[in-house]
């Protein structure tokens, strides 16, 4: 177990020897988002094969960046292999599906992964497209509303352990003996915690409360847009939600 400053430090001690001459030209949180693009480069050259199978289809459920959450039944979108995945997709892309074909769009923390102007628009639209009249979109992703509360608590250690959750080792007054059940490091300060929340080693693009996830909504496509809770949808197939997510989620919805 190493804290969240040392992790970052002992990642970049162990570069091999291509990676420390790359990092003399580029950083190398650089190098890491150009791997990122041309793995999804080569998932969309692929897309063709992948797409096929759902012209026709209609009362499509769809979970978008399923991960290992993948559904029976269901087409489990994600552009990385893992179980239960059954449609290999970059959701950045046009989705593979005809218009008004979809019944319900469930994603759950994946949201927060693409560019808030270059890249959410178009996803929304898309998700747009394909709902049927009355479908609906709901999307989960960390609250920063909350954490930004909790950080700005009295105590706030206290609040944001709960609200991660952090795993708790003892019982002390700082973070450092409080482990995140992701990542598995420990933070030094809360403003530690907050950046691994809202950035996550660059992976996050943007932090979102519900004021701002329901104004990009229906500035994209959908009228109805509503503020929901832990497994409360207006889709009862979409209340699927993690119970390890729920402390620090955000769910919102837009129906069609």
């Amino acid at each position: 177990m190493a804290d969240f400053y040392q992790t970052g430090i002992d990642k970049v001690a162990r570069r091999g020897g291509l990676l420390r001459l790359l990092v003399r030209i580029f950083p190398q949180h650089l190098i890491t988002q150009i791997k990122f693009e041309l793995h999804m480069l080569a998932v969309r050259l692929r897309r063709f094969s992948q797409g096929r199978g759902f012209a026709g289809r209609t009362d499509i459920m769809l979970n978008i960046g399923a991960g290992d959450c993948g559904l029976d039944g269901w087409v489990n979108m994600d552009a990385f292999k893992c179980t239960g995945v059954n449609c290999l997709w970059d959701p950045r892309d046009k989705l593979p599906f005809d218009d008004n074909s979809v019944k319900g769009i469930f994603s759950e923390h994946f949201f927060e992964h693409i560019h808030y102007t270059e890249e959410a628009p178009g996803f929304l639209r898309e998700c747009y497209r394909v709902l049927q009249p009355g479908g609906v979109l709901r999307i989960i992703v960390p609250d920063a509303g909350r954490y930004l509360n909790a950080y700005a608590s009295a105590d706030a250690w206290a609040e944001l352990t709960e609200l991660r959750p952090l795993e708790r080792q003892n019982q002390t007054q700082d973070g450092t003996d409080r482990v995140d059940p992701y990542f598995g490091w420990t933070y030094n300060t809360p403003m530690e915690l907050m950046n691994a929340v809202f950035r996550q080693s660059q992976e996050h693009k943007f932090a979102y409360d519900a004021e701002t996830l329901m104004f990009v909504m229906q500035k994209n496509g959908f009228a109805t847009v509503k503020q929901q809770t832990y497994q409360q949808s207006e889709l009862p197939e979409l209340a699927i939600d993690q119970a390890s997510r729920k402390t620090e989620s955000l769910y919102v919805e837009g129906i069609k």
